[in-house]
């Protein structure tokens, strides 16, 4: 996921959106409500937000929910591995999804919002329909009025619903005096996918490599968010 290709599907946008929510502000002494976007997500067509609330009776810990829409054309960083599909300008993705973590900082904050280095785990759902124009399996209804499956062109669809789990260690830190900062985390996940065209269980073909939209098994989740802290 280079930098020039992040920018062209629309990762300049989160930037600009955080830029304007900070500008002029300073941090109060006590900031427990935190906003964030993912950048990188963009390359394969994911818009990630994220908001972490400080659990005021426990101020190291805090919780975090993550709701994804996922639009646009289809994106496969890891095709450079494995690029015997070819590149299909037809493909979509439409979809969404929900990850919810708990966090546990390892030290008292230095800042007035959660800050320094801590784990963090929880679960997460995916509910996307990539689509496609071209040959493919499709149901009709045949001249006895029973459903067949003819091979034709037109738009195939294929469904995916993913759910996982990950468990992650990161750094929270101040990007800028005030209320922006950078939050870097790695760690180490797991993802069970199942397809579906036609309503029928398929084999899916966007299992490319652990980026693409059918992945399964172990992954391990490592990037970058932007953050501001609201109140």
């Amino acid at each position: 996921m280079d930098a020039q290709h992040l920018l062209r599907r629309g990762g300049w946008l989160p930037l600009l959106v955080l830029a304007l929510v900070a500008r002029g502000q300073t941090p109060s002494p006590d900031l427990g409500l935190l906003l964030k976007m993912t950048p990188q997500y963009v390359v394969v067509g994911g818009y990630w937000l994220e908001v972490e609330q400080r659990w005021n009776q426990h101020p190291r810990q805090s919780f975090l929910v993550a709701p994804q829409v996922y639009a646009g054309p289809v994106g496969r960083p890891n095709q450079q591995h494995t690029d015997f599909l070819g590149t299909d300008e037809s493909e979509k993705v439409r979809g969404a999804g929900l990850q919810v973590l708990h966090r546990w900082y390892l030290s008292e904050s230095k800042t007035a919002y959660p800050s320094g280095l801590y784990v963090s785990y929880g679960p997460s759902f995916q509910h996307l329909a990539v689509s496609r124009q071209g040959m493919g399996w499709k149901e009709v209804t045949g001249p006895t009025g029973l459903p067949l499956l003819e091979y034709r062109y037109g738009r195939h669809t294929e469904t995916i619903n993913r759910y996982g789990a990950t468990a992650q260690l990161g750094y929270q830190a101040p990007l800028l005096p005030g209320r922006v900062f950078l939050d870097l985390y790695a760690g180490l996940g797991w993802r069970e996918s199942q397809s579906r065209t036609n309503s029928r269980p398929v084999s899916s073909r966007y299992r490319l490599g652990t980026s693409d939209y059918g992945h399964q098994g172990f992954y391990f989740p490592a990037g970058v968010k932007i953050g501001v802290a609201i109140r």
